[in-house]
């Protein structure tokens, strides 16, 4: 299993997603390069490769995640935000 943290950063808020590739068949290693390659071409993607086990950074990334969660667990519908990202 591969998990590959992308973090934009010029963003007003720096943006980070987690993502998480249970595969190792050819379509997995394409995204896998595909991501590593849009790395290499913008200089505000970071792509940090995780082993299974959960870097202590990381467990703070998830419990500050949740907070925010708590602190807003409303949110936006995922359509909404759909159709507000489409008109950007």
């Amino acid at each position: 299993m591969v998990f590959i943290v992308v973090t934009l950063y010029n963003t007003a808020i720096r943006v980070t997603y987690t993502v998480h590739i249970h595969d190792k068949g050819k379509k997995a290693k394409s995204i896998i390069n595909m991501l590593k390659t849009l790395e290499e071409d913008y200089d505000f993607i970071e792509i940090v490769e995780e082993p299974d086990d959960i870097y202590p950074q990381t467990e703070q990334l998830l419990k500050q995640r949740y907070h925010e969660f708590l602190e807003n667990p409303g949110g936006k519908d995922w359509n909404d935000l759909k159709k507000e990202l489409k008109k950007l």
